[in-house]
């Protein structure tokens, strides 16, 4: 028998060993305890309608027929059939014949994997990718192996952030209730973002992956009417969903209208619905029966993804022809200026991998001309000619307008342009981009006038900053070394929302969300700030463990020393705080609503009225005027 001391000596390690496993085990219910009450993820029962057999025959005859006359194959209404399944519990039902996922790799590779990891490990579910292998901080560095996504990166386009303005009731000033926050476009039905995935070796818990809405992707007949916010019996808010047995057996590989119930939100707006193809527009034509959804003015690309607009969806291509999927994973392309979070960096969405190669008639004079130019200029610089008119370029959050037919106080689009050379920028671009939204890109010529940053709108605080030299030494480097650049056309936007004054640097600061009930119900934009630092979210973002574990690495990125946790008194006193647009506008990339009918053509920028501005773009005097001769329209 081992002495007394071996003993001991012996027990340590044991013991070491039980608590890890211990903390392994229950490491995700761990960090969840850390998160306030308030956020985080509990158990809910969403209802569960059995049908019997006359009305499921009923239903299923319907749906055949409505399916037959679009031409669409639901074949799981044989399966639900054969299993003998006459209602639907959620992803329970999808895991009894999904628990795995089969799909080739970038080699060709057969790959299988576990259908649940694979849709909590995507952008969709997460809200955030770890890999952004072509963004840069304005600290010169690659935000790489960094968190970052809407879950955690505020943007002064919603005048929110997602982990507090999740799921809000807002009620009118004639005592209607709407629907408000980030929460609508997101497949988890939590009543938080998913916060515990920002943490490493989390596992998403049983509540969490039980409450996803598998059938918002899914389902060709999805009731847009449930998507509302719902009060529970503890008085916790959650999105509702569309959990009919209807919609479960209506499921097929996910169509355009699908995407677009969340994605037109951001490419058409809330507002216009194409008389041509309203399905297209789902969340428009169905906006929540009790309580409906805010529809927000100002879209943020003002690109639609309808057939009016885009020449794609005219020819009924979904989404997924373009957007390669990895299982869950969703391929966005490898040129971002805004969008950080991305399954599939490193897999490439464009148009050659349609279209010939080269694209246009090389028997034709006109035709090798514009070959000739994709060297230097990428498809969308001609083919999107335009922006649909209610789309957002400068937007005051500060100045709050009442608007009478939704009764509410909304923020004031103080420009909405749309015209190429105004809404539309055009910019040398490589397909990185910056902290903040900047196309990075150099002059192909190098002739070193070209700069993509010009801090219009200085701050004062930085009225002596040295923004060309800064570019010279950072920047145009950063630009040279990458992928050749070519001219984009790209939509402009700035913001103007109250920041954080002891958060900032030369190149923007820390935005101040808004208590949206508060903001819309009043119109007082800085009481709406204030009152959203109460949420106990923002308490937690402004303490040690965010500074440590994420804070201070964002703010470095933004070109500043660190994270002050200290402001956060005055912040939710309203001191030392302020509306400030951005120093220089965000590029939007935009790719979508694509024409060919209306392109631009080549009198549209060699023309002496031409829309391209050839200073800005880095060229010498002799340049531009041989580059400003018009040549005949083809």
């Amino acid at each position: 028998m081992p002495a007394p001391r071996l003993r001991r000596r012996l027990a340590v390690p044991v013991v070491l060993a039980v608590v890890l496993v211990s903390l392994a085990l229950n490491w995700s219910r761990l960090v969840n305890s850390m998160l306030p009450a308030d956020s985080r993820p509990a158990a809910i029962e969403f209802p569960v309608l059995t049908v019997n057999e006359t009305e499921y025959a009923v239903l299923t005859a319907e749906l055949a027929a409505a399916a037959e006359a679009n031409g669409v194959d639901l074949k799981h209404i044989a399966l639900f059939n054969e299993a003998g399944l006459r209602n639907y519990a959620g992803p329970s039902t999808c895991l009894q014949c999904h628990q795995e996922l089969h799909y080739q790799d970038d080699h060709g590779t057969e790959v299988t994997v576990d259908l649940m990891d694979n849709v909590t490990d995507s952008a969709h579910y997460r809200f955030f990718t770890t890999r952004h292998p072509n963004v840069y901080g304005f600290n010169g560095k690659l935000a790489d192996n960094f968190a970052m996504g809407k879950l955690n990166r505020p943007c002064p386009k919603p005048g929110s952030f997602a982990m507090t303005a999740w799921a809000e009731l807002v009620i009118t000033t004639s005592g209607d209730t709407l629907s408000e926050g980030c929460g609508q476009c997101h497949i988890g039905g939590q009543y938080q973002a998913p916060l515990g995935e920002i943490m490493p070796l989390y596992e998403t818990t049983v509540v969490e992956s039980a409450a996803i809405d598998c059938l918002i992707c899914h389902a060709t007949v999805y009731d847009m009417n449930r998507k509302q916010v719902v009060t529970d019996a503890d008085g916790r808010r959650r999105w509702d969903q569309d959990r009919s047995l209807r919609a479960a057996l209506s499921v097929t590989t996910p169509t355009a209208p699908a995407c677009l119930r969340c994605h037109q939100h951001n490419f058409g707006g809330d507002i216009y619905v194409d008389p041509t193809g309203p399905e297209f527009m789902p969340s428009m034509t169905n906006p929540g029966r009790d309580r409906p959804r805010v529809a927000h003015p100002g879209s943020k690309r003002g690109t639609p993804y309808s057939p009016s607009w885009d020449v794609h969806a005219a020819a009924g291509l979904s989404c997924l022809d373009c957007h390669q999927a990895r299982g869950h994973f969703i391929a966005k392309g490898t040129h971002t200026t805004t969008m950080m979070a991305n399954d599939l960096p490193t897999v490439e969405v464009s148009c050659i991998q349609c279209h010939d190669d080269p694209p246009h008639d090389s028997a034709t004079e006109d035709g090798r001309a514009i070959n000739d130019h994709l060297a230097r200029v990428a498809c969308q610089t001609c083919h999107i000619p335009s922006l649909h008119e209610d789309n957002a370029t400068r937007r005051d959050f500060s100045q709050a307008v009442f608007e009478e037919e939704a009764d509410i106080y909304i923020y004031d689009d103080v420009a909405k342009e749309s015209a190429p050379g105004r809404g539309i920028a055009y910019v040398w671009w490589n397909g990185d981009a910056t902290f903040l939204g900047n196309p990075i890109g150099d002059n192909p010529n190098g002739a070193g006038l070209y700069r993509f940053y010009d801090a219009a709108q200085r701050w004062p605080e930085f009225a002596d900053f040295d923004y060309a030299g800064w570019y010279d030494t950072v920047m145009r480097p950063i630009a040279q070394a990458g992928r050749p650049s070519k001219l984009y056309a790209m939509k402009r936007f700035n913001g103007r929302q109250h920041i954080d004054l002891q958060n900032m640097g030369p190149f923007g600061g820390m935005f101040v969300p808004y208590n949206l009930p508060t903001y819309y119900r009043t119109g007082q934009p800085s009481l709406a700030a204030r009152l959203e630092l109460d949420k106990s979210m923002m308490g937690m973002m402004y303490g040690l463990l965010f500074k440590y574990y994420m804070m201070d690495k964002f703010m470095s990125f933004m070109a500043i020393d660190e994270w002050d946790t200290g402001s956060y008194v005055d912040v939710r006193a309203g001191r030392k705080v302020a509306p400030r647009w951005l120093p220089t506008d965000a590029m939007l990339e935009i790719s979508h609503a694509i024409r060919r009918d209306g392109a631009l053509q080549c009198a549209d920028c060699h023309g002496p009225q031409g829309i391209l501005d050839w200073r800005q773009l880095g060229y010498t005097a002799e340049e531009i005027n041989e580059l400003s001769t018009a040549r005949p329209t083809p």
